[in-house]
């Protein structure tokens, strides 16, 4: 008979035998550096209609309870509502207060009932990233993320989770192939409860071939053409204050078994609407131009300021040419207008009956509207011309159609014309200018004396 001893060393042994040849289980450990970035971190809008309305309105007034969103925190100028019954559109125009804001066009009468619900949804891309702690052979990477307790897919912001939005497989990005990865096959999107995907979650999975790697690390993207709703404010939620959600990311085995996951948070809040006015701005500014100076084809003899044009002694054979520069700045949408209008003919200070006329043009064909060539010393009176520097439109120029200066006459307050268009702009402008140029000659038979007259120069914005 063995001994006792002996038949224990026999046990050992074998036992051992046993235990050497058995695998080894892998421990779960936590996926590291895991993180959940959201393209938008947005809560979507749903809220109703506070009272009743009437068709056409613009006006809506947010109940204030008994809906996810009960304020207008959240919405913003352009974004679109969705009544949630009829499907109609509205684009939000202005938000007037905390519970009301306006629409671009009249309600239709489907929508304009108490509790008429009506939704902003926001939807957002998931990009997942993570590193693995172990070397998982033929798994797969699934990530779950919250999904609302119910209609978590009717395309309707949830209050508890996201909304699936019938999301497909092509919206799911697999991670790149990368040693140890050797193959990433085309992912995988499933509604939360359905075949393989535990409710409460939704399931993104992207399987894949090769023995796995410690360390490595890997990003997949949730959502394409079509992505996620973000949740709306929960039921608990205080303004300002983010909702936080959880995304699980978890390293599957060959046999769907999750080895290693961890959980990551991911937090959604209203965002902050910022408000400024710009007050309507426009600038007109007359400046001189010093004699000697080349504008409108010509060299000024003169010296002007912002409000003096001293033409001095007129000649009989030549003409006394100066200038002056307007230049207008506004933020009006529809731009601005310049006109100008003289009070009378220049007219001699003793005696007004007397005066220096308004030139004709040397087709006689110059009026306060119409232009012709002036470049003739022979052509007497007083007139003006235009060059453009920057202006978005001028009503004629010095040059056009080939001329050397081509001129018009003041519209005169005296004769009760109107004042005419110099310049203008249909947008706002910065810093258009123009110089107005002045021309005068007499006849030989003018009247010895000091002549005057007062040209007003408007500029009118339209915003």
């Amino acid at each position: 008979m063995k001994s006792r001893g002996y038949l224990f060393l026999v046990a050992l042994l074998l036992g051992g035998a046993f235990w050497i040849g058995r695998p080894q289980s892998l421990d779960s450990a936590n996926l590291t550096d895991a993180k959940d970035t959201l393209e938008t971190s947005r809560l979507s809008f749903d809220g109703a209609n506070a009272s009743a309305l009437t068709a056409g309105s613009t006006v809506i007034t947010i109940a204030t309870s008994g809906y996810p969103s009960t304020s207008t925190a959240n919405l913003f100028p352009g974004d679109t509502i969705t009544y949630v019954g009829s499907s109609n559109t509205y684009t939000v125009g202005q938000i007037i207060s905390s519970t009301q804001f306006t629409v671009t066009s009249g309600l239709d009468s489907a929508d304009t009932d108490a509790n008429d619900e009506f939704i902003v949804k926001r939807t957002a891309s998931h990009t997942i990233s993570f590193t693995t702690v172990s070397a998982i052979p033929n798994g797969a990477i699934r990530v779950r993320i919250k999904a609302g307790a119910s209609n978590n897919n009717d395309g309707k912001p949830d209050q508890d989770g996201w909304d699936f939005n019938s999301i497909s497989n092509s919206d799911v990005t697999c991670p790149s192939d990368v040693a140890g990865y050797y193959d990433f096959v085309s992912g995988t999107a499933t509604v939360s409860g359905g075949t393989g995907c535990p409710a409460g979650y939704h399931c993104f999975e992207c399987r894949y071939s090769g023995p796995g790697k410690v360390g490595q690390s890997l990003s997949m993207t949730i959502g394409g053409t079509t992505k996620l709703i973000n949740p709306a404010p929960a039921s608990s939620h205080t303004e300002g204050t983010a909702d936080t959600y959880s995304v699980i990311i978890e390293n599957l085995d060959s046999s769907d078994t999750a080895i290693d996951s961890t959980t990551t948070k991911v937090a959604v809040i209203e965002s902050v609407r910022v408000t400024a006015t710009v007050e309507p701005l426009l600038s007109f500014t007359i400046s001189g131009v010093a004699a000697g100076s080349s504008v409108c084809g010509t060299t000024t003899d003169v010296a002007t300021t912002a409000t003096t044009v001293p033409l001095g002694s007129l000649s009989i054979s030549s003409f006394t040419d100066a200038a002056q520069q307007l230049e207008v700045s506004t933020n009006a949408d529809n731009g601005y207008v310049v006109t100008a209008i003289e009070n009378d003919q220049l007219s001699r200070i003793d005696d007004a009956s007397v005066e220096i006329p308004d030139e004709p043009g040397d087709s006689s064909a110059a009026s306060e509207s119409v232009s012709d060539e002036w470049a003739s010393t022979s052509t007497k009176g007083f007139g003006y011309s235009l060059q453009n520097v920057d202006a978005a439109s001028v009503a004629f120029s010095y040059n056009e159609s080939g001329r050397t200066f081509s001129a018009r006459q003041f519209a005169a307050d005296s004769e009760s014309e109107s004042p005419q268009t110099i310049f203008s702009s249909s947008t706002v402008a910065d810093g258009e200018d123009v110089y107005v140029c002045y021309r005068a000659i007499v006849s030989a038979t003018q009247e010895a004396g000091t002549y005057w007259n007062a040209i007003t120069y408007r500029a009118t914005a339209t915003f």
